[in-house]
């Protein structure tokens, strides 16, 4: 039952944040496309493309796996090892070639979720025979939507969040 959900959330997640990479190409710029993708340069910016489908694949998944004990720590722990992944790729190609690349973003795309849901599988995996209510690991997943709102909406003012505004 694992490996349905790990495959579905990677296809979504993948598929979702290639559409929020290039959601500018797609739909003009509004408030919602801001959040959704913000025009912002910023190394947060660059790399948390995989964040908010990771969130929402979560609520879906939530229905099905919520009960399992390690939950919510195999949604921060694929958020955090995509986003480093990310890092490691996007700003790796940067340094060698001096430029950033459609091509190289979405390698990246792929990779960095292929990591992340290889660990939340991990955690899934452990923690099968653990069972807990499923409103905790609700109100773990509500907890990082408030959190990443709040970095959003009021981004903290050290230099990972800081960054020129292009026009896309």
């Amino acid at each position: 039952m694992y490996y349905f959900f790990i495959i579905s959330g990677y296809l979504f997640v993948v598929g979702l944040s290639i559409v929020f990479d290039h959601l500018f190409e797609l739909f003009p710029i509004t408030k919602l496309t801001k959040f959704l993708s913000p025009i912002d340069e910023t190394t947060f910016n660059r790399i948390g493309i995989v964040i908010i489908p990771n969130i929402v694949w979560s609520l879906i998944e939530l229905i099905i796996l919520g009960n399992n004990k390690l939950f919510v720590l195999g949604l921060l722990l694929n958020i955090f090892i995509s986003v480093c992944v990310m890092y490691v790729i996007k700003f790796g190609y940067d340094l060698i070639a001096n430029k950033e690349s459609g091509v190289v973003n979405i390698i990246a795309i792929f990779f960095s979720c292929f990591f992340g849901f290889f660990c939340n599988y991990i955690c899934l995996a452990i923690g099968t025979n653990k069972q807990i209510n499923p409103l905790f690991s609700l109100l773990g997943v509500l907890i990082l939507v408030a959190i990443y709102v709040i970095i959003r909406v009021f981004p903290p003012k050290i230099e990972f969040f800081k960054g020129k505004n292009i026009t896309k």
